[in-house]
């Protein structure tokens, strides 16, 4: 904190400048106070960037995407001016050092510490990611250190998910001890690619230097992409918890909600709201707190009402820098504040919004529907726990009987001239779909929209919907079809039952308070469901504070009960993806095995087959045999583990898997491309080399035809001949809808149903 120079302003808005914090590539950050007394940090831009129209408008945009973030571990909007002659934002002021300047100044932290801060900065990761943004700049200093927790700041590069990045192109944005594999490498990076930034931090938490270290820029970015980070000095479980942020895959990443429950297993709400800091850390946070009251009297009134509505709308009410949601010219509208992102170093390059969204509008804090109104719309947020995205498994097809493994370097089909891609039967437009695939029922496909719909849509024509059912939650997997209903989750711990005939709802079951259903993961024996939750547990039985415990629930649909299966510590980790069939739950374990559980005998374990640090989350069942990929395929014997057969790609890995008839189908890294596998005895039928694929997407099998969607969402997807292996065509609709990918589905007489964003294509099979 130094005091201010005659350069700087005295006066920005309602806000009195007192003293400087820090500055950076994109402005200068000051200490403030609000007309009431409040504390404030004022981010001014440059005036040559403020010159910038493009600049003005990913300012504006970033204004607007990050106004949605909130949570207790990040810093308090208060207010913004992107359209002011000089434009600023101003947020909390967090009295603390940053998490670089405390271990510089005392060493690392305490393992407890460490913990403490993981547990807080995976919250507020989870509060960014909940809003469809990615931070893509965790660092030791844009951590603080406060009092009462850590806060995560600086969200001037994050960028909207489900949007447009208006970065610039091929640059590299992120400190390269801090990034990930994808931002090395220029690859799109998603949420999982903050998981990993925050593994490098809390390895520099606990021993006071990053993971990765190199002489050059370029020696560094290698490290990062291929090396193996070093861990030395870090203690356990902390060693372990950390080792699972940085996975090189982003599938096999720990996710922010799994994360937060390692560091701090009895919940977040439970954590120390005082003493978390060791004593020489909490001494400089004295220090700061004692230089703000110099500075800042204490406040007597609370903060201003019309300042935290200025935080969501201009001063009249209207959008920043123009009128009913439109973006103006710079200077359009120089007094029109709104909510912007917490307080950091002056750095700002914009993210977007989706464009279909209206970059003004900010989330409203949403209620459940009512349980005597399941027709109504759903108000239920995006919840924390379904914040443990997963896809559902893969289609399970009839028999297979494994012999040997034949190994032999695959030939790559000729590339023949494909042919053009088909025209759509039909096209339906409405809103934006969940990233999981349509399910199929007597001619109709199912899907799943916000803000929280299920769609039916005819395969004949489907542009309009023979009905919706308003009323479900966002638990990111499809519909299930069970006990003669179309299943999905409402809010709390209910199950809706609709007819999938006439949309009308058949049941709705409710299992009380002590649980949380989050996602269904197979159902089985006609009227059984899976579903991945967490047990609730009370100091009393006033409702409240809880803490939570991750469980898989067995629900029987026509008993009306819900049994916990266990899980034990090893299934902690990557995300469940399994795949539940009549008597067995298949999936891969935090600890990279394939495990396999009874769907009866209250879960009890079957059997685990180690596979290693590169074993992908999605697992395949064809028969009586399960298949992994990773450095190889393996099949394994469904009931007992015996290895029946492996076979290796060329290089590289095996990234994403299907399975129907006679054959698995894995897609590979180097070369990029398709291969076929006889699912007997592992023998390869063929390879088809494409363009770079998608490997979070399982293959989807028709009868005729694989589907493949491109990395790029731009790309679309492509069908490959399931005989010949060859391409016959790739579809797109041209859109870039930043992590919004292709969603693609192909039932047994070749419909194929394809979504993207807010769009359905029903198309002939290829």
């Amino acid at each position: 904190m130094k005091p201010l120079r005659p350069e700087d302003p005295e006066q920005l808005g309602p806000y009195r400048l007192v003293a400087r914090l820090g500055a950076g590539g994109m402005g200068r950050v000051y200490l403030a106070t609000s007309p009431a007394g409040h504390s404030v940090a004022v981010k001014v831009i440059r005036p040559e960037m403020a010159e910038d129209k493009n600049f003005r408008i990913r300012f504006r945009r970033e204004v607007a995407a990050a106004a949605a973030v909130g949570g207790t571990y990040t810093a308090s909007v208060v207010d913004a001016a992107p359209d002011a002659e000089t434009p600023w934002l101003a947020t909390t002021y967090i009295p603390g050092p940053t998490l670089a300047e405390a271990v510089a100044e005392h060493g690392p932290l305490p393992v407890e510490a460490v913990l403490a801060l993981g547990a807080g900065m995976a919250e507020a990761l989870i509060a960014v990611h909940a809003q469809g943004l990615v931070h893509r700049d965790l660092k030791p200093s844009n951590v603080l250190l406060a009092a009462d927790g850590p806060r995560v700041i600086d969200f001037g590069i994050v960028r909207a998910r489900d949007g447009y990045q208006l970065t610039a192109t091929g640059g590299v944005f992120g400190s390269l001890e801090y990034m990930c594999p994808e931002q090395a490498t220029g690859d799109p990076m998603g949420a999982e690619g903050d998981v990993f930034c925050l593994g490098s931090v809390l390895a520099f938490a606990a021993c006071g230097r990053p993971p990765f270290s190199g002489a050059a820029a370029a020696t560094l970015l290698y490290q990062v992409v291929h090396g193996w980070p070093d861990l030395t000095g870090v203690p356990e479980p902390l060693e372990k918890i950390i080792g699972l942020c940085l996975a090189k895959d982003p599938a096999l990443r720990i996710t922010p909600d799994r994360l937060s429950a390692a560091c701090a297993p009895g919940g977040v709400e439970q954590l120390p709201t005082e003493d978390w800091l060791p004593a020489p850390v909490a001494a400089t946070v004295a220090r700061y707190q004692a230089a703000v009251l110099d500075l800042v009297p204490t406040p007597t009134t609370a903060p201003n009402a019309v300042d935290i509505a200025r935080s969501t709308t201009g001063a009249n009410g209207a959008c920043p820098g123009g009128s009913d949601g439109q973006s103006g010219e710079a200077g359009d509208s120089a007094e029109s504040p709104v909510a912007v992102m917490p307080r950091a170093e002056a750095n700002f390059e914009g993210p977007t919004v989706p464009e279909q969204s209206d970059p003004c509008e900010k989330p409203a804090r949403q209620d459940p529907p009512s349980r005597a109104h399941r027709r109504s719309p759903a108000r239920s947020g995006l919840s924390r726990r379904s914040m443990l995205a997963a896809a559902t498994g893969l289609a399970v097809a009839g028999g297979a009987t494994a012999l040997v493994a034949v190994r032999g370097k695959p030939r790559a089909r000729s590339a023949s001239p494909p042919v053009s891609a088909p025209e759509p039967n039909w096209v339906y437009t409405g809103d934006p779909l969940l990233q999981t695939p349509a399910v199929f029922n007597d001619g109709t496909a199912l899907l799943k929209a916000r803000p929280g719909a299920m769609i039916c849509l005819d395969l004949g024509n489907g542009s309009h919907p023979k009905w919706i059912y308003q009323g479900i939650s966002l638990s990111p997997t499809p519909v299930l079809l069970a006990d003669g209903a179309a299943v999905a989750l409402g809010t709390g711990a209910t199950v809706i039952g609709v007819d999938p005939t006439s949309g009308s709802e058949r049941f709705t079951l409710d299992f009380g308070t002590d649980f949380q259903f989050d996602q269904l993961l197979g159902a089985y024996d006609g009227f059984a469901l899976s579903v991945l939750g967490a047990r609730l547990e009370r100091q009393s039985t006033e409702q409240g504070v809880a803490t939570s415990t991750d469980a898989v629930f067995a629900v029987d649909l026509r008993a009306r009960q819900a049994e916990v299966i266990p899980i034990s510590p090893e299934d902690v980790g990557i995300p469940l993806q399994p795949v539940v069939v009549s008597d067995y739950f298949v999936y891969a374990d935090g600890l990279r095995n394939v495990s396999v559980r009874s769907t009866h005998d209250a879960g009890s374990l079957r059997w685990r087959h180690p596979v290693g640090y590169d074993l992908r989350p999605g697992l395949a069942v064809l028969g009586q045999t399960v298949f992994a990929i990773g450095s190889e395929l393996i099949a394994l014997e469904l009931s007992t583990g015996r290895l029946r057969w492996r076979a290796k790609p060329g290089h590289g890995l095996f990234t994403s898997l299907g399975a129907g008839g006679n054959t698995v189908y894995v897609t590979g890294d180097d070369p990029h491309g398709v291969y076929a596998f006889n699912a007997a005895n592992g023998s390869r039928r063929w390879f088809c080399e494409t363009p770079q694929l998608d490997g979070d997407h399982p293959v989807t099998v028709g009868p005729n035809a694989v589907y493949v969607a491109a990395l790029e969402n731009k790309n679309g997807f492509f069908a490959i001949d399931a005989a010949a292996g060859r391409l016959r065509w790739t579809f797109t609709d041209g859109r870039d809808t930043g992590v919004n990918g292709w969603q693609i589905a192909c039932d047994r007489t070749g419909h194929l149903v394809a979504h993207h964003y807010d769009r359905v294509y029903g198309l002939p099979s290829a």
